[in-house]
C-alpha cells in the first residue's frame, strides 16, 4: 500500500470519528466531544489535503493542510483538559503556531525536508503536551497510562521522521520509501489511541453511573446509600485527633406547610438551599446527604461532643438567618437536629441512627429549631445563642437552667474523652 492510500484511509477514519463524536455531543452536551470532534475533523481534512499534493495548489496541500493537522492536535489537548474539568490553556495553540511561524522562513518553506522536520517537530511538542495532561491528572488510571504510551510511540515516530528527513534531505515521500514506512507505526498507535480514548469514555460513563447511584438527583448531595458508603470509609480512617464518629440528623421544621402554602417548587428550592448550607458549613470535614423527604444527615469524625454540637448549631443558625427567594415567595425556614456519637473503633451505623433519631425527636418535642444530643439514657438540648435572652417555658425555664445545660454539655464532653 503506497503512502497516499494510507493517508487517505487515515483521513477517512479521522473524519468518521469526528462525526461520531459530534453525534455523541448532541445527546450528552459535554464540551470535550466538540473539541475532540473538531480535532479529528481538522486532522482528517488536513491529512487528505496532504495526500492530494500535486492535484491541488501547493499552498493548500502544504501550508493550510499542515496548519489544520497541527491545529487538530491542539483541539485534542483542549478536549483532554475539558474532560478533566479544567480550563483550556493557551498552549494548545503552540503546535500550529510553530508551523505558521516556520512558513515565514524561506529555507524552511521551500525545502521538503525542512518542512517535514518542522511539521513533525511541532507534532512532537503537541504529543508531549498531551502526555503531560494525561499523566498530571489527580488519578492516573491504567487506561490513561496506555493512552499516554500510545501517544508516546507517535511522539517517537514523529521524531524519527524529522531526523530522517534532515539527514537524507529528501524531496518527496516517494523518493524516500524508508521514510514512508515510519508512518505505519504512527498509524497503528493512532488507532490504539482511539481505542484507549474510547475506554476512557466508557470508564467515565461508569463513574457517572456510580455517582448517580449515591447522589440525590434534586439537591446533588449524597443519598442514604452514599452516606452509608462514606460511613464505612470514615470508621477505617486513622485519626488520633478525631477519635469519635458523629451523626447529625436534621429535619426541616414545618416543611409540609411550606409545600402547601408556597407549592412544591418552593419546597424543592428550600431543600436545595439547605443542602448548600450543609455542604458549605462542613467545609470538607465530613459528608452531608439527604436521607429522604425533608430529612438530612451528616457523618463526620470529631474530637468530642462540643465539636459535633458546634457544627450542628452552625448549620441550624445559618439556615435560620437565610432568606430563600423562589418565584414570588421569600421563605425563612428552621431546622431541628439530633446528634449521636460513638468511638470510631466500635461505631455502628444502626445504633448511631437510632440515637440521633431519639435526639431529633426530643428537639422537635422541645419546640423545634434547636439541637439535641443523645447521651444514651436521655437527650440534652444544646443551649443556643439565638435564644439566650428568651425565657421560654418549653425551652429555657430560667437562666439557671441554661447554665445547668452548659455544665452538662461540658461534663458530657469530658466523659467522651475517656
Amino acid at each position: 500500500m503506497d503512502i497516499v492510500t494510507g493517508l487517505m484511509i487515515w483521513a477517512a477514519e479521522a473524519l468518521t470519528l469526528a462525526v461520531l463524536l459530534w453525534s455523541r455531543w448532541l445527546y450528552e452536551r459535554d464540551a470535550f466531544y466538540l473539541s475532540w470532534g473538531g480535532g479529528f475533523a481538522l486532522h482528517g481534512v488536513g491529512v487528505a489535503l496532504v495526500a492530494l499534493r500535486g492535484d491541488i495548489p501547493d499552498f493548500v496541500s502544504i501550508q493550510i493542510a499542515n496548519t489544520m493537522v497541527l491545529a487538530g492536535i491542539g483541539f485534542w489537548i483542549a478536549g483532554l483538559q475539558q474532560f478533566d474539568g479544567k480550563r483550556i490553556d493557551p498552549f494548545v495553540a503552540i503546535p500550529a503556531l510553530i508551523w505558521i511561524a516556520g512558513m515565514f522562513l524561506y529555507p524552511i518553506r521551500e525545502s521538503f525536508a525542512n518542512r517535514t522536520a518542522l511539521g513533525n517537530g511541532a507534532s512532537m511538542i503537541g504529543y508531549g503536551i498531551m502526555i503531560a495532561v494525561l499523566l498530571r491528572n489527580e488519578s492516573v488510571s491504567t487506561t490513561r497510562r496506555f493512552l499516554a504510551a500510545s501517544i508516546g510511540v507517535q511522539f517517537l515516530a514523529s521524531g524519527l521522521i524529522a531526523i530522517f528527513a534532515i539527514l537524507h534531505q529528501t524531496n518527496s515521500f516517494s523518493a524516500a520509501p524508508k521514510l514512508s514506512w515510519l508512518f505505519f507505526p504512527a498509524a497503528f498507535c493512532f488507532i490504539a489511541s482511539i481505542m484507549s480514548g474510547a475506554k476512557l469514555l466508557t470508564e467515565r460513563s461508569e463513574e457517572k453511573l456510580k455517582a448517580l447511584a449515591v447522589t440525590d438527583p434534586l439537591t446533588g448531595v449524597l443519598n442514604r446509600r452514599g452516606l452509608i458508603d462514606e460511613f464505612h470509609g470514615l470508621i477505617k480512617a486513622d485519626s488520633v485527633q478525631k477519635p469519635m464518629i458523629a451523626l447529625l440528623h436534621f429535619d426541616l421544621d414545618s416543611f409540609k406547610q411550606i409545600n402547601d402554602r408556597c407549592g412544591h417548587q418552593a419546597g424543592d428550592a428550600v431543600l436545595v438551599a439547605f443542602s448548600r448550607v450543609g455542604q458549605t458549613s462542613l467545609r470538607g470535614r465530613g459528608f452531608f446527604g439527604r436521607m429522604g423527604g425533608e430529612e438530612f444527615a451528616s457523618i463526620l469524625r470529631v474530637s468530642d461532643l462540643v465539636e459535633a454540637a458546634s457544627i450542628a448549631e452552625a448549620i441550624r443558625l445559618t439556615l435560620k438567618r437565610q432568606i430563600i427567594e423562589t418565584g414570588d415567595h421569600r421563605i425563612t425556614v428552621t431546622v431541628s437536629a439530633g446528634i449521636s456519637l460513638m468511638p470510631a473503633q466500635s461505631a455502628d451505623l444502626d445504633t448511631l441512627l437510632s440515637a440521633a433519631d431519639r435526639a431529633l425527636y426530643h428537639a422537635k418535642e422541645s419546640g423545634r429549631d434547636r439541637t439535641a444530643i443523645d447521651v444514651g439514657t436521655e437527650a440534652t438540648i444544646i443551649p443556643a445563642i439565638d435564644r439566650s435572652g428568651e425565657l421560654d417555658e418549653q425551652d429555657l425555664q430560667s437562666e439557671m437552667q441554661a447554665n445547668h445545660q452548659v455544665a452538662a454539655l461540658k461534663r458530657l464532653a469530658s466523659l467522651s474523652k475517656h
